[in-house]
């Protein structure tokens, strides 16, 4: 009898979790307030396919449903690229995490070559700007995150270097024959490899922890230079 009662009481839990609405069954993680200007670099290339591509939509919901987003927290901009990148939405395009999942879900499928360093030049010159809505001037960390299943057919190295000058932090997150070498020279050891796109969920709530981590010790780092004029940014 209280076997039963036990096996009830897992499924009445099973039930509520199924039927919670996704803002709530999914918290925000960082432990402290999240200020960062957050801007994905999609790769839209036709070795991911439509439905790979799909995969990409989900995963970064699934990133994005762990933050706080909003004009004053956590700003979030996204750029495709293949031949060519385009802008899909600026930093301060959307000013809800509801707007900014809802273009998620609707973003289109470019199809086109892997040309991962002009999807990095055009992020320096035109996503992290005061005009896209970037708040590096006021001490807000800057980060991109690149996600890529191939080998890139331009040079990514100065580009990343560039970025990373202005103080902008990337990560990379390779799919299945993502090149290893090309990642690292984008985001040094802040790289995540998964063997295929289904794999991705996997690692959404490790890369959201460390996200937090990186704004948080950027935040420290920020406001210690802010009020030591002397000091070098580190």
């Amino acid at each position: 009898m209280a076997l039963r009662r036990s096996l009830l009481s897992v499924q009445f839990l099973v039930q509520i979790l199924i039927l919670m609405p996704s803002n709530q069954a999914q918290k925000t993680v960082c432990k402290q307030e999240a200020v960062a200007d957050l801007v994905f670099l999609v790769d839209g290339s036709w070795s991911i396919g439509a439905q790979n591509f799909e995969q990409i939509r989900r995963f970064l919901s699934s990133l994005l449903s762990s933050f706080d987003v909003g004009p004053d927290h956590v700003r979030v901009g996204l750029v495709q690229f293949s031949n060519t990148p385009r802008t899909e939405f600026y930093l301060n395009t959307h000013q809800s995490k509801e707007r900014i999942l809802d273009a998620i879900g609707r973003l289109p499928y470019m199809g086109g070559g892997t040309h991962t360093g002009l999807g990095l030049d055009f992020l320096l010159t035109e996503a992290f700007t005061v005009t896209a809505g970037s708040r590096a001037d006021q001490n807000v960390p800057q980060i991109a995150v690149v996600i890529t299943d191939g080998k890139s057919q331009d040079d990514v190295m100065m580009e990343a270097e560039r970025l990373k000058e202005r103080g902008i932090v990337l990560y990379a997150i390779g799919i299945k024959d993502a090149d290893e070498e090309q990642l690292r020279e984008i985001a040094d050891n802040n790289v995540y490899s998964v063997s295929d796109f289904s794999a991705l969920q996997g690692i959404s709530l490790n890369i959201v922890q460390t996200l937090c981590t990186t704004v948080e010790a950027k935040r420290q780092t920020m406001q210690l230079s802010a009020g030591k004029p002397g000091l070098n940014q580190v």
